[in-house]
């Protein structure tokens, strides 16, 4: 009987004698774990980023001083005590101003993805922390000087001396560029500016209150100390040190990144999970092919136990080679990435690669155990050789029985199928119920699938391969009756690729109904002709003037203003969450701006003080048309105003809860408190609406901020952020897609290795080299063609499941992307064509004599 020692040098020399054979698996092995290790890493260089961003931030800051809970601001008399204090050195205000900035000829600085902001500026000798030292010209000291960050300021193409228009919430400004600063972490796609801390504080503040405070202490008092100290002789603040409050925003950071390390982890499992179908492919037909090898093997008295370990201890070493190569190619990956972060400007600074101890372990031990779960099955079948096997002539692999799989398959599919309508259609039940249910139904379906995919490739892939080989003659027949020959094998090829498109797809229809639902609702509830805003990004209010300044534009009838007010009615807002509190202000009839369905009352806010609530919410607080609720500003104003509800609504997608007409909060709020969200323009008929939108966009041109947009173009713009966000997805699923192109490759490479006889049995009665290529390109265009076709009509009915749980959440109108899915069959021939380049090349170098003589 064979030793095991012996067994296990037989498996090395089989290993080193068929690289060739071996190599795919190891390279599905690496696409695996390179992708979880680089997430692992990837998310550890960020999290250094940011965290030594952090620690730098609160450098130097030995207290922070925030209004006590139930106070929203620190007033000016608060903060020159606290300056006046023995034990404090510098006192400084942390606030910044969100702003645009344009050239002096109106033209306005583009930071895409960045931002431009203003802030008071401190000189070395006052500042609380790290300073930003000039590099260039002078610190700001009249009221309209600013400096700009360095970078940004040469990114953008802006110099000393140059004058900016500084746009606000409240109006325009032009500035002065004095100097330039340093900045640590400047990424240069952003513009901080900084101006003198009394002209911000008047501008910016209300009476100079602030939200938080960064304090020094002078030399000999720790900053536990100064804390203390602080809390002692002060009421109504809450004071932490600088050291300690970096440690908090570390945690929450760190917390915020593990939902990213979560997610890549995620997509890194797929890909393992479409390798792992790979890797049982290729082992089930390096069995096939060496049971001649292992059939000898039996009859020199191994025993089955010792093939079988024999199989898995290969399946090992794969493995290990594998995820230690996946490592280090995630290494490579995270360098990649962040080499072109860098090269768009927005590097980490001391980040490193992000090497730890799971980023490299966890890999490690899951591409491995991957790899051994993958190869156990061949393995076992490998054990179950018999020795008289040795005296076959080939070592081709004979079908097994498909009877017992087929009726698993078809038992777990119509379960999952179940659960899944199931879960679609008990509308009563809870969401998580039903998405639960959905789940499993998805497991089911796709689990079943593996199982019954030989069976039901039987009758498809072969009509399949008649009508794609139908141009290419006999060679196109030979290649249909070809696929049939291995259901099996077709089969688990083509999975993989099932499973990476029905993802594909089901995802297209969340985007494409999202989108779809979006424009719905944009659609059927703005009756205004056009919208009028400010910049998307961030939450830049639009200017005030805005109504004004299109009054009078030809073409327009009326002017709805939408605002934002910090205002409650009877103790309740529009919008509440814990001690912010708005609610919503217009200043005409709401119907006229938003589709509304009244239930009961006016929806006239235009003439006179009045409020309109929503059914469910006036049901909720009690309150009917005609009642005289108590309206208050907390911490603005200590009136207390009467205004009476003049009507109720019913639910709205744009409207929540209640709005109140603009005059009820006339002379009630100080400037600056009331922010206009939209203006709404009605068209009189006069000019056509393309021409309205230049009358328009010419009467707000000076405000540098407003965009003005139809009803479409606000739907289009949301539908913009969902492909982007769509977009990553893919790019993630697209890894599945490659690992499933692999397995292609891998399959065909393999069985041409195994048809080797009958190849050059082709080649000897006169196949020409170009159609053995052909009819091995056909084969896999067949394979790919299922396989896509299966993906696709199982994402779209686990889509449709899916869509259904979340039809009670606003997204009520199903769509699919035909277009989409239509491409996507038309690319999967394209990768079987590809995928055949290689295997194809090889078995038309087959030689004919030398495959006979085998």
């Amino acid at each position: 009987m064979a030793n095991n020692t012996s067994m296990r040098k037989i498996s090395l020399r089989n290993i080193a004698a068929h690289k060739l054979r071996l190599a795919l698996t190891v390279l599905a092995v690496v696409l695996g774990t390179a992708f979880i290790s680089g997430a692992f890493m990837f998310t550890n260089s960020l999290n250094q980023s940011l965290q030594s961003a952090v620690s730098s931030t609160y450098d130097g800051v030995d207290a922070v001083v925030t209004p006590a809970e139930g106070a929203s601001v620190l007033s000016r008399d608060i903060r020159e005590a606290i300056a006046a204090d023995e034990k404090v050195a510098n006192v400084n205000v942390t606030a910044s101003e969100t702003v645009v900035l344009a050239t002096g000829d109106e033209e306005p600085i583009q930071t895409g993805g960045g931002t431009a902001s203003l802030a008071p500026w401190y000189n070395p000798d006052t500042v609380v922390g790290a300073p930003n030292p000039l590099v260039e010209g002078e610190a700001p000291a009249a009221v309209d000087d600013i400096v700009l960050n360095q970078k940004g300021a040469e990114n953008f193409g802006v110099s000393v001396g140059d004058e900016l228009l500084v746009v606000d919430p409240e109006e325009r400004r032009t500035m002065t560029v004095t100097g330039l600063y340093e900045m640590e972490f400047d990424q240069g796609q952003s513009l901080s500016a900084y101006m003198p801390e009394e002209a911000f504080l008047e501008r910016y503040t209300l009476d100079g209150a602030t939200s938080q405070l960064i304090v020094s202490a002078v030399e000999g008092t720790s900053d536990t100390d100064l804390v203390a100290h602080l809390e002692d002789t002060r009421e109504g603040l809450e004071v932490e040190t600088g050291a300690k409050l970096a440690e908090e925003m570390s945690e929450v950071l760190s917390q915020a990144l593990s939902f990213v390390n979560y997610f890549l982890v995620a997509f890194g499992l797929v890909a393992l999970l479409v390798g792992t179908f790979l890797i049982a492919n290729t082992f089930s037909m390096i069995v096939a092919q060496r049971t001649k090898e292992f059939a000898l093997l039996r009859a020199l008295g191994a025993a089955r136990m010792q093939i079988t370990r024999s199989v898995v201890f290969e399946a090992f070493l794969v493995g290990v080679l594998g995820s230690a190569l996946g490592v280090l190619a995630g290494v490579g990956l995270v360098a990649a990435i962040k080499g072109i972060m860098s090269a768009q400007g927005m590097s980490l600074p001391d980040s490193g690669l992000g090497l730890s101890t799971s980023a490299v372990v966890v890999p490690v031990i899951l591409g491995t155990l991957v790899t051994i779960i993958s190869a156990w099955l061949p393995a076992r079948r490998a054990g179950e050789v018999r020795p008289v096997e040795a005296m076959r002539s080939t070592e081709a692999s004979t079908d097994q029985p498909l009877g017992v799989r087929t009726i698993l398959g078809v038992l777990l599919m119509v379960v999952g199928v179940a659960a899944a309508l199931a879960g679609a259609l008990m509308a009563d039940s809870a969401t998580s119920t039903r998405a639960i249910l959905v789940g499993i139904g998805a497991f089911g379906v796709i689990v079943g699938f593996f199982f019954a995919g030989p069976a039901m490739s039987l009758p498809i892939v072969p009509t399949l391969g008649r009508v794609i080989g139908a141009p290419f003659g006999a060679i196109g027949r030979l290649a249909a009756t070809n696929s049939r020959r291995n259901p099996r094998r077709t089969a688990t090829t083509a999975f993989a690729l099932t499973l990476g498109v029905a993802l594909v797809t089901a995802i297209g229809m969340l985007g494409d109904t999202m989108k779809a639902s979006i424009s719905d609702v944009v659609e059927n509830n703005v009756s205004a002709d056009f919208i009028l805003s400010g910049p998307t990004a961030g939450s830049f209010p639009t200017p005030a003037g805005t109504p004004d300044a299109v009054r009078d534009v030809e073409g327009v009838d009326q002017v709805l203003t939408m605002s934002m007010a910090p205002v409650l009615v009877d103790d309740r807002a529009t919008n509440q969450f814990g001690d912010f509190a708005q609610t919503t202000l217009l200043d005409g009839n709401v119907t006229d701006m938003i589709a509304i369905e009244m239930r009961e009352g006016t929806a006239d806010l235009g003439s006179g003080p009045g409020v309109l609530a929503a059914a469910g919410f006036a049901e909720d607080n009690g309150w009917e048309v005609g009642d005289v609720l108590p309206l208050t500003a907390p911490g603005l104003s200590e009136e207390v105003r009467e205004v009476e509800v003049i009507g109720i609504f019913e639910p709205n997608n744009l409207l929540n809860n209640m709005v109140l007409s603009q005059e009820s909060v006339d002379g009630l709020l100080p400037p600056g408190a009331l922010e206009v969200n939209m203006v709404g323009v009605v068209a009189d008929g006069s000019v056509d609406r393309d021409q309205l939108r230049a009358n328009l966009e010419e009467a707000v041109k000076g405000f540098i901020v407003v965009q003005v947009m139809s009803t479409d173009e606000m739907a289009g713009q949301a539908g913009q952020a969902i492909d982007q966000m769509l977009n990553i997805l893919y790019a993630l699923l697209a890894l599945a897609v490659i690992i499933a192109i692999l397995g292609i490759v891998n399959t065909l490479t393999l069985g041409v290795i195994e048809r080797r006889q009958e190849i050059g049995m082709l080649r000897a009665v006169g196949s020409q080299r170009r159609q053995i290529r052909t009819m091995i390109t056909l084969e896999a265009v067949q394979i790919a063609v299922f396989g896509a076709v299966m993906g696709i009509i199982i994402g779209l009915g686990l889509g449709w499941a899916f869509l259904e749980v979340l039809s009670g959440e606003g997204l009520d109108t199903i769509s699919v992307p035909w277009p989409m899915l239509l491409w996507m069959l038309l690319g999967s021939a394209v990768v079987g064509v590809l995928a055949a380049v290689w295997p194809a090349r090889r078995a038309a170098k087959t030689p004919p004599l030398d495959a006979i003589s085998g």
